[in-house]
């Protein structure tokens, strides 16, 4: 049977049809690009689908955050930012004797609280509310005097810093009548523990903290006037600025590894432009090693004293830092590796305007 060429084209002749049909009607349906199109708004008894609905809500992007509770009412705000409060990592602070009271320094006020007792009443207020002490009742004192646990009995403002007055042992309270100079460090704690067991830190190495060879005071003493000496001939500012230099000198005893104590000497001009600061290390048999103090913005250290800040045998170095129109008391940490000393708490700075 033979087929003819015009039945064989016939099925490509219809599915063009056909294409060209689905073209048109694609066409009808897509307006050119130049054409302006008018689409109205759906009736108002029309429903939207579900899923649009759906959708709608899920790009509206709204969030709904559940509002924290109001600590503060808005005067007490207002005092607040007044404040500068310690850090929140922080975990050291440093306690001193301040007017026959043990204090706390958690921060600074720029508020005059002299003359307004109400207004120091209400930093007190604020602090005991939002203040880095505020969640806890006690704190693990290590001082200069031994290692206790305090409560804090209230919050006041002492030369322009914001404090915890803390509650002293009997030990420590008898000391402050004296007027005894007192540094230690503070750290939160949320329940008191016994602290009658034996500080089992008091000697290690062979370094007995109330013990003292015979010949070491006078070595040290040695030691300091010589680098006074040195200091004095070899540092001198640089040209344009005052020759006349203040050089002081200060010791500490105590147990810094295997050393015994430790000697600073500072030379600066008066309005510090100008500062150099030299740190030896005494051992027992009164060899001698450099060291070196870093404390960020503090640039010299005098009036030292030596205590175990944090009760792993080696005695940390209390001072009082000194830079251009600022001090602070500042507790350093040694490294016996480094033989460097860095900051391991500050506090009770003041600045001078």
């Amino acid at each position: 049977m033979l087929i003819r060429r015009s039945d064989r084209l016939l099925p490509f002749v219809v599915l063009l049809g056909a294409l060209a049909c689905a073209s048109d009607s694609r066409a009808a349906r897509v307006p050119a690009r130049d054409e302006r199109v008018e689409i109205s708004a759906p009736a108002a008894d029309q429903t939207a689908p579900v899923a649009a609905l759906v959708a709608q809500q899920g790009d509206s992007g709204t969030r709904h955050v559940t509002p924290k509770p109001r600590v503060l009412t808005d005067a007490e705000q207002r005092v607040a930012d007044g404040i500068v409060f310690a850090p929140s990592m922080i975990e050291r602070f440093v306690v001193a004797a301040r007017n026959k009271r043990l204090l706390v320094d958690i921060g600074r006020v720029d508020l005059e609280t002299k003359q307004d007792a109400h207004q120091l009443a209400a930093v007190r207020r604020v602090a005991s509310l939002v203040g880095p002490l505020s969640h806890v009742s006690f704190v693990h004192v290590r001082g200069s005097w031994g290692v206790e646990i305090d409560s804090i009995k209230g919050y006041d403002v002492w030369n322009g810093r914001l404090v915890a007055v803390l509650a002293p042992s009997s030990r420590a309270d008898s000391l402050l009548r004296k007027s005894t100079p007192l540094l230690g460090v503070a750290m939160r704690m949320l329940v008191p523990v016994d602290t009658t067991a034996p500080d089992t830190a008091a000697a290690v190495g062979g370094c007995v903290r109330d013990s003292v060879p015979p010949a070491l005071p006078a070595r040290v003493a040695i030691v300091r006037d010589s680098l006074v000496r040195w200091v004095t001939d070899s540092l001198k500012p640089p040209y344009g600025l005052p020759s006349k230099l203040a050089v002081r000198g200060d010791t500490a005893s105590g147990c810094f590894g295997p050393w015994r104590a430790v000697v600073v000497v500072t030379t600066r001009t008066s309005a510090f432009d100008w500062s150099e600061e030299r740190t030896l290390l005494v051992g027992a048999d009164g060899k001698t090693a450099t060291a070196r103090l870093r404390d960020l913005r503090l640039r010299t250290h005098e009036s030292l004293a030596a205590f175990d800040a944090d009760g792993d045998g080696v005695d940390e170095l209390a001072a009082r830092g000194l830079a251009q129109r600022m001090g602070a008391q500042t507790v350093l940490k040694l490294d016996p590796t480094t033989r460097r000393f860095s900051r391991f708490a500050s506090g009770f700075a003041w600045e001078s305007r």
